[in-house]
């Protein structure tokens, strides 16, 4: 039987997010390998754009070392019991490197080797289905948001447990923002 339980619904402005993700990026120093081509070291992200819109979200980032890509993802639906983000990838460019081109010719490989190098970092974050779709499992991103030590320690002054079971019981992309349904017990 939990001790406590919560609930916080959030709507997290374009902007608050572009600042979020700009973060997460400006500490990247990553060696990068796409099929067969090195594209050297991902250093120092820079978000160049982030636009949401109606089920829809454009994400340029460029790299200090070189590489860019753009990516547009149309949201399919959110599946609350499964904690899944159904997703559909419906542009994706390379740029500043000179097999960009090469790779903008097989975007679904492209794809699968992401989704294997996530699923390596996070064990079971995206399912590679066809058309250029995927399902963006939330659980693993929560587990690691819970890790994190600054959310830990605001879940225990509210009184939850260290491992309280967190879900997302909503999440919509609307015109210049993302709303987020949360609740947790523990």
């Amino acid at each position: 039987m939990p001790l406590l339980q919560a609930h916080l619904e959030l709507k997290l402005e374009q902007a608050l997010l572009h600042g979020w993700v700009q973060h997460q990026l400006a500490g990247v120093d990553l060696p990068l390998k796409l099929l067969r081509f090195s594209l050297g070291r991902l250093q120092g992200g820079e978000v160049r754009q982030l636009e949401l819109r109606e089920n829809r979200c454009q994400l340029a980032v460029g790299f200090a070392s070189g590489p860019a890509v753009k990516l547009v993802l149309q949201a399919q639906g959110y599946q609350p019991t499964q904690q899944v983000l159904r997703l559909r990838v419906e542009q994706l460019v390379f740029s500043g490197f000179r097999g960009a081109p090469v790779l903008n010719l097989v975007p679904g490989k492209v794809l699968e080797i992401v989704s294997a190098q996530a699923n390596q970092r996070l064990p079971g974050l995206l399912e590679l289905g066809g058309n250029m779709e995927l399902r963006l499992r939330l659980e693993p991103l929560l587990q690691k948001a819970l890790q994190e030590a600054p959310l830990g320690q605001s879940l225990g002054v509210l009184g939850l447990e260290a491992s309280p079971m967190v879900r997302v019981e909503k999440l919509e992309l609307g015109s210049g923002w993302l709303n987020l349904a949360l609740s947790a017990s523990g």
